[in-house]
């Protein structure tokens, strides 16, 4: 039978005589044959360290870099096995221009002209808040740095990168970024874990190792979550509901923990179920405890209400709150200042009140945007549409003029990962 198994890769590493190999990289070259370039990983939260193997300028193999404090000797199978997508057909290696509704390529001169063009005619003519510009969390310190202050230069605030995120309630009433709370090395040394709305092993399959390491020391971990997921660790305490109850089921978590500790109930009319007690419980037994919103939580609906009973929850029982935050950079895209600040729209508005220009940076709307439907009916009315991608992909439908802009194995940056840990890379090709 194969392996299911998101971290199916590393058996090759650990294959003591190579008799596993790599499928993609079978056949293609001898190890003495390649040059290795340290690169950090941007798919998930982690930023796993990797060694790049290269053969003239062409990647062949993606290796993990040992570092304890962050993935170990570890990789994920999409660290490992994603640099098969750098070869891909509509790979874009020169700016494209669409004119009479036919796609032609040009040079950058005349590319960079046109955008320029393009964006003065729009804030002339509507104004500057008449341009906004979406980018994706997976982009280098760097880039969405220079693009918040491309956007701000020509007076708009109209900038996100919180693409798949739909309650924006929060904006503005704190200060700095949401992580982790901890180094990710802490993560194997808890007692005590709440999990709420995270498809763990798909969304930081890394962190889940971490996590696994913890239950076979003991750690309890419940889980909160609308699907029964199979975490391939043990679960102390698991209150599967549908997502509308989430909210509903943290209320009935610290009601628990209120009438354990002999304190008035922080929710009138909330009476905690027989799971909601056992959570409840299990976090107040524990010393070193942590309460963590994955990816489905920070993209819900009610993301501010979750957050608020989770924290209530977290210092109740003296527990760490951290976010198991989406990208490889969501920590430095919001440091880099790539979300609105002083009265822009945020991602969601941008799509619900489209803007005569829209610039994408690395993002495929069709995929990347809580409401994929809205984002491209909003992009088929603007003026124009700018988008930067490495890939031609689903641009060539929407877009007026399409720049590649390199892949992280071809381009120097900065990622921070979900500890806050700033890693720098160098171009592998």
């Amino acid at each position: 039978r194969g392996v299911d198994s998101e971290l199916s890769g590393n058996m090759i590493d650990l294959c003591p005589v190579g008799a596993l190999t790599s499928k993609p990289f079978r056949y293609e070259a001898r190890p003495w044959e390649l040059s290795r370039r340290r690169s950090i990983s941007p798919h998930d939260s982690v930023g796993a360290n990797l060694i790049v193997q290269v053969k003239g300028q062409r990647v062949m193999r993606v290796l993990p870099l040992e570092n304890e404090d962050v993935n170990e000797q570890w990789l994920s199978d999409r660290d490992r096995f994603a640099y098969e997508g750098l070869h891909a057909a509509d790979r874009l290696l020169r700016p494209m221009i669409k004119q009479d509704n036919q796609w032609r390529e040009v040079d950058w001169s005349v590319a960079l002209e046109y955008v320029a063009h393009a964006l003065s005619h729009v804030k002339a003519a509507h104004g500057a808040a008449a341009i906004g510009a979406l980018a994706a969390p997976h982009s280098t310190l760097e880039e969405l740095h220079l693009l918040a202050k491309l956007l701000r230069g020509l007076g708009s605030d109209n900038i996100d990168f919180r693409l798949r995120q739909s309650d924006f309630t929060l904006d503005g009433q704190s200060d700095g970024a949401p992580w982790l709370g901890m180094k990710i090395a802490e993560l194997g040394t808890l007692d005590r874990v709440l999990l709420v709305g995270s498809f763990l092993r798909k969304d930081q399959p890394l962190l889940s190792a971490r996590l696994r390491h913890a239950t076979r020391r003991g750690c309890q971990l419940s889980v909160v979550h609308g699907v029964d997921d199979e975490l391939l660790m043990p679960v102390a305490n698991k209150l599967i509901v549908r997502p509308d109850g989430w909210v509903r089921a943290l209320a009935e978590v610290a009601t628990a923990i209120a009438e354990l500790r002999g304190q008035t109930a922080p929710a009138s009319g909330v009476v905690a179920a027989e799971t909601a007690r056992k959570i409840a419980q299990s976090l107040l037994a524990g010393e070193r405890k942590a309460v963590l919103l994955g990816n489905a939580a920070v993209q819900h609906p009610q993301a501010a209400q979750l957050h608020a009973w989770a924290q209530w929850i977290a210092q109740s029982t003296g527990a760490t709150l951290g976010v198991l935050t989406e990208a490889g950079n969501t920590v430095g895209a919001h440091l880099a200042g790539a979300a609105p600040r002083q009265g822009g729209l945020n991602a969601r508005q941008m799509v619900e009140q489209p803007r005569k220009a829209m610039l994408l940076w690395n993002v495929e709307p069709e995929y990347d945007v809580a409401d994929p439907h809205a984002a491209l009916k909003a992009l088929a009315g603007a003026d124009t549409v700018i988008a930067f991608s490495p890939y031609r992909n689903g641009a060539v439908e929407y877009a007026d003029a399409i720049l590649p802009i390199a892949p992280f194995t071809e381009t120097a940056g900065t990622f921070v990962n979900c500890e806050g840990r700033a890693q720098g890379f160098n171009g592998a090709v």
